[in-house]
């Protein structure tokens, strides 16, 4: 079994257990305009800046004021979904380093993760790793404005050059909520136009407070092949149009149905097992926003379906979709998400995506999930071969699949936040990565055959760099403190050492199959057969 993987870089560069990442830095372009990052207080200033999504709800200008107004029709409410997708392969082939993608399917099987677990890990021990104390997590620094932290393209990293928006200079940990040492970020602009940025960094600040008074975090959830899977009419044959309506008809009489067929927008909705319980419970620890690449009816739609009595969201839905008919490769669909819209400062913000490509500057924020791809027209636009879900009349097992795992990871985010005594100095990103380090942590992983023969870098491929970030310590020999040989066959030095020493020998899987699930995976479920 081979495992293709884009190229990859580097998320965010480890140094004495701390994962450090550049200050934001405003620059100019050739027209002397300047150009922020997303989230950056000054942006206030720049109205059209602001003209990049669309919220939905009766309190869209006083929560939501980074978002566009977008249409009400629903031309290419699917295909807006289908560019996010597209945007994904475009960008493996237009830049030779990307960061990794934990989300490519990786059996041939087409078994989905969450079923070929084993419901029982109760045969692996739990790995033995360092205690990191509450008080000193895994520290991400950064001297911006208003948040503590953002990861830069990684490419920049391992070229050591800067885009015209970053300068790399990482600096000592900043105060979190004083202005003394930002005070060089407000060099050009006169006093009205400062006290408009200290105005849009107090308001985000107060919105902060209110939700850390209700003890509440924010929780971003991605739309498509997070929360759902969506196929327009013309896209699903008639063969399994037919048995779509059947279970259409079944699906009514159960008292939470997942699948929906919408006569008026000409498509069909599959909601992701799980997904009741976990709104449920999640939003009672967060704030939830709803955000998609599709338009504003599409969104508006979505959010009914999953939020009929208007509690969960409360109007807090962001779609970046355009109006009109799209084709493929359309460039006006927009390539990457930012968190301009979503309440408070980004240290309390976190995000569940199917795809780490779209949040550039919020990859430490970010929970990455497996896919959900029901319908076979989805297999086929990420080129992924064999029969789908619906083909094989399969789906994820709720009680263990991708949304009870990511359940289960927020609410220790949510628990070991408000732990601390000073919430102003604490960083969900931070807790996240300490929570990452845990999954395989305790293991040592020798990779045979695996990457490319004469492969100069092995440390930068993405299998490599995920193990790692989840924990992991991965080494080019094999010695007596290997745990583990990752390969796709038998018959290697490595392989038959690691045997005849009683090592595990699994297939990558494994190692993709723990950061997606946030848990360590069973060996066995993994391991090389003759």
């Amino acid at each position: 079994m081979n495992v293709n993987l884009p190229k990859p870089s580097v998320l965010g560069q480890r140094s004495a257990g701390i994962l450090q990442t550049p200050p934001q830095i405003a620059s100019m372009d050739e027209s002397g305009k300047v150009r922020m990052k997303p989230r950056d207080p000054r942006r206030v200033l720049h109205s059209n800046s602001f003209q990049k999504g669309g919220s939905l709800g009766p309190d869209q200008s006083k929560t939501n004021a980074a978002t566009i107004a977008t249409s009400q029709e629903m031309k290419g409410n699917l295909n807006c979904q289908k560019q996010e997708d597209q945007s994904d392969k475009k960008s493996m082939l237009s830049q030779s380093i990307m960061p990794p993608d934990i989300t490519r399917q990786f059996t041939k099987n087409l078994k989905n993760i969450a079923d070929i677990m084993s419901v029982s890990q109760a045969s692996i021990a739990p790995p033995v790793i360092p205690q990191i104390p509450s008080s000193q997590p895994v520290q991400v620094h950064l001297n911006r404005v208003d948040v503590k932290g953002v990861v830069p393209e990684s490419g920049n990293l391992q070229s050591g050059t800067v885009s015209s928006t970053e300068e790399v200079t990482v600096g000592p940990s900043q105060p979190q909520n004083t202005w003394g040492d930002v005070e060089h970020l407000f060099d050009g602009f006169d006093d009205q136009q400062k006290a408009a940025i200290h105005r849009e960094r107090t308001r985000r600040i107060e919105e902060q407070k209110k939700m850390f008074a209700a003890r509440k975090l924010c929780l971003v959830l991605d739309l498509d092949h997070t929360l759902l899977n969506s196929a327009k009419f013309a896209e699903v044959d008639p063969v399994h149009d037919e048995i779509l309506r059947k279970k259409e008809e079944q699906d009514r009489e159960k008292p939470y149905r997942h699948l929906f067929r919408f006569p008026h927008m000409g498509m069909w909705t599959k909601l992701r097992p799980g997904i009741w319980n976990f709104l449920e419970k999640a939003s009672k620890l967060y704030e939830l926003h709803l955000y998609t690449m599709g338009n504003k009816l599409y969104a508006t739609e979505m959010a009914k379906l999953l939020d009929p009595k208007g509690v969960l969201f409360s109007g807090r839905v962001i779609s970046r979709g355009d109006d009109s008919d799209l084709f493929d490769g359309d460039e006006r669909v927009p390539k990457s998400k930012d968190l301009d819209g979503v309440l408070g400062l980004e240290s309390g913000v976190v995000i569940i995506d199917d795809s780490v490509r779209v949040w550039p500057h919020n990859k430490l924020n970010l929970i990455v999930v497996e896919r959900y791809i029901y319908f076979p027209c989805s297999r086929r636009q990420f080129g992924l071969l064999g029969p789908s879900l619906l083909e094989i009349d399969h789906d994820e097992r709720p009680e263990e699949g991708t949304l009870a795992s990511s359940l289960s990871v927020i609410e220790r985010i949510h628990q070991n936040f408000f732990s601390h005594r000073s919430l102003d100095e604490v960083d969900v990103r931070n807790i996240l990565a300490s929570e990452q380090q845990k999954i395989l942590g305790g293991c040592r992983i020798v990779f045979s055959r695996v990457f490319p023969v004469g492969e100069a870098n092995p440390h930068l491929h993405p299998l490599w760099q995920t193990a790692e970030q989840f924990g992991a310590v991965c080494t080019n020999q094999i010695d007596e403190q290997v745990t583990h040989v990752v390969a796709n066959s038998l018959g290697t030095d490595k392989v038959n050492w690691a045997l005849s020493t009683g090592r595990s020998v699994v297939h990558p899987g494994w190692v993709e199959a723990s950061a997606l699930l946030y848990r360590r995976a069973n060996e066995h479920d993994f391991a090389i057969k003759p």
